[in-house]
């Protein structure tokens, strides 16, 4: 049975993935924005749902030193293995300053909780302060797409529009649970041929909390929608901090891991640097730099289980 449900969950979020994909690129040409924008805010609000709903119940627990491991864990996973791979299959051009907009905010947002973090205490206060920039970040991300919007295309039909949105949902909701019960069938797969726990839960941790937005991005990687990952990743690793994290502060204050401090924010730092910032000059990610950093994270890896 476990294996049925393993084959029918991989089928469901590989189908869920390009619907979310078909229907986000359908937004892009109705409204007359850019994919970057879709990306990071209805794409990846779908596939951060999971965190949020976890981070909720782990904060109403009293586990919300949990949800920042998991959060940062899932910030240097999409950066380095997700937008990494993606780099190697299709490297994206960057023709739209949004996309460094939205670097710029991924990269304050994780200064500021670095910040606040640094008494490895988050109080509900500074959660209210970061529900705050949530607001601002989705409002203004609203705003723009209507205002672009009325500059672009206007003789598309309200049908489509519900169409895409259709798409868009619904490829998010099999892609969710078609994530959740592919983990869970896997894991059990794993138990059943002996693979030691320490793995299967370093795996339930560092790819598990990620596996939407990995799926989505494949599925727009292999159909040439490289705007569409780079707006996912970034807008992903931006709610990370602002939506899954503020909701367990919200909930409940909580204390941070040093070691998330120490290891996982400088390193996520470093190889969104590695990424991004010599598309400053070349407008582009090369595939030699999605490689670093996908060596860069498994070196990482080796190096935890060593440890």
């Amino acid at each position: 049975m476990v294996y049925l449900i393993f084959i029918l969950s991989l089928s469901a979020v590989t189908k869920g993935a390009d619907w979310l994909v078909e229907g986000a690129v359908g937004l892009t040409k109705l409204w007359g924005i850019s994919q970057i924008v879709v990306g990071a805010t209805i794409v990846s609000l779908g596939t951060t749902l999971p965190e949020n709903l976890i981070s909720a119940l782990a904060a109403a627990q009293g586990k919300g030193h949990i949800v920042v491991g998991t959060a940062l864990g899932s910030i240097l996973f999409n950066t380095a293995v997700i937008l990494g791979l993606a780099a190697v299959i299709r490297p994206p051009q960057i023709r739209d300053k949004d996309t460094f907009l939205k670097a710029g905010t991924m990269v304050g947002v994780l200064v500021l909780f670095t910040v606040l973090a640094l008494d490895l205490h988050i109080a509900r206060w500074e959660s209210a302060l970061l529900a705050l920039i949530l607001f601002f970040y989705l409002g203004s991300n609203i705003w723009n797409s209507r205002r672009r919007s009325a500059r672009g295309h206007k003789n598309n039909s309200k049908a489509d529009f519900r169409l895409h949105l259709f798409r868009v949902g619904l490829g998010s909701a099999f892609v969710v649970l078609g994530a959740h019960y592919l983990l869970d069938s896997g894991v059990e797969i794993a138990r059943i041929f002996g693979v030691p726990e320490a793995i299967i839960a370093f795996t339930l941790f560092a790819v598990g909390s990620s596996l939407p937005e990995f799926v989505t991005a494949m599925a727009a990687a292999w159909k040439g929608h490289t705007d569409l990952i780079l707006g996912n990743v970034l807008g992903a690793n931006t709610l990370n901090i602002i939506f899954v994290i503020t909701t367990a502060g919200l909930i409940r204050p909580f204390l941070v891991d040093p070691a998330v401090l120490r290891t996982d924010v400088p390193l996520s730092l470093l190889l969104i640097a590695v990424l991004l910032f010599p598309a400053i000059f070349t407008k582009k990610i090369s595939r030699l730099q999605g490689l670093i950093t996908l060596l860069a994270y498994f070196a990482y890896i080796i190096f935890l289980i060593l440890r």
